[in-house]
């Protein structure tokens, strides 16, 4: 346990970093977001609506992203124990929301590609789709409520462990300038080679999930910190544009279990995800990460 002398020098360690203007104060952001997962969280128990499954799926990453921040701070309490079991219970309830999420956006993409002036087989293929994946959210929802219940009380206690073993360094400051070199130096460590053959599928989808959690990182400087906000916009763009692809992707393979590689809707899902393809790999090459 730290004495009050030393949890005083580390508070005052910290301010000292903070001597240039703007800095993020992580352990504040972190509470934060730790608070908007529990309401993510009450919200979906009462009723998994797209809202709130969209905004629990993306607290889980915010506090992924934070987590991985701290990590990269020297004079941080250690807090690996619970740390480690909060990140496990954090990606069970991430994947479970992501399924529900990612169902919702296959039918609104379905949605905005087959409106209701379009030709009758679209418009059967379309109904049926839908259909189907309106079944799929169905039970997809009834199995993250069963796990919010499960798990809920498990993963508060470890985050709230986490918020009690980081309180002496709460007023923690980051220079701004320090933050976004701290944000590029973790996304290039993290960013997966790509392989011998190429950029596949999977090899895209990381550098995507990579981004998305440099991103998050990145936003903890205030909006007046220029570098680290324009950091954080082009790791969104590399997000989004990725994840507009896969979101297509997947869909596509969907509609060519349910339906068959040569439904008219299949085939308009397949030019979409090239399309989307060459957009991504696009925002790759002139993507400036400086």
């Amino acid at each position: 346990m730290q004495s009050p002398a030393s949890a005083a020098g580390k508070r005052k360690e910290f301010a000292l970093m903070a001597s240039s203007t703007p800095s993020a104060h992580p352990v504040r952001s972190l509470r934060e977001q730790v608070t908007a997962l529990e309401a993510a969280i009450t919200l979906c128990v009462a009723e998994p609506n797209a809202r709130p499954v969209h905004r629990l799926r993306t607290m889980t990453r915010r506090i992924e992203g934070q987590l991985a921040l701290l990590a990269l701070l020297s004079g941080v309490p250690d807090y690996g124990k619970p740390a480690d079991k909060a990140r496990k219970l954090l990606k069970r309830l991430r994947r479970s929301a992501g399924e529900v999420r990612d169902i919702d956006v296959q039918i609104d993409l379905i949605e905005s590609i087959v409106p209701d002036g379009s030709p009758q087989p679209l418009k059967k293929e379309k109904t049926k789709l839908q259909g189907s994946l309106n079944e799929d959210r169905k039970g997809a929802a009834g199995k993250l409520v069963k796990l919010l219940g499960r798990k809920q009380s498990e993963l508060t206690l470890a985050l709230e462990e986490i918020l009690d073993t980081l309180e002496p360094v709460n007023d923690l400051s980051i220079p701004a300038t320090k933050l976004a070199s701290l944000t590029q130096q973790w996304f290039a460590h993290n960013t997966p080679p790509e392989p011998k053959g190429g950029a596949d599928a999977d090899h895209l989808h990381e550098i995507r999930k990579v981004a998305k959690l440099a991103r998050y990182m990145a936003e903890n400087a205030p909006k007046s910190a220029k570098r680290s906000r324009h950091l954080a916009r082009s790791f969104e763009d590399l997000q989004q544009s990725g994840g507009e692809w896969h979101d297509w992707l997947v869909l596509g393979a969907i509609a060519r279990e349910r339906l068959g590689g040569s439904s008219a809707l299949t085939l308009v899902l397949d030019e979409r995800s090239q399309a989307a393809l060459g957009s991504y790999r696009e925002q790759l090459r002139d993507v400036v990460i400086s």
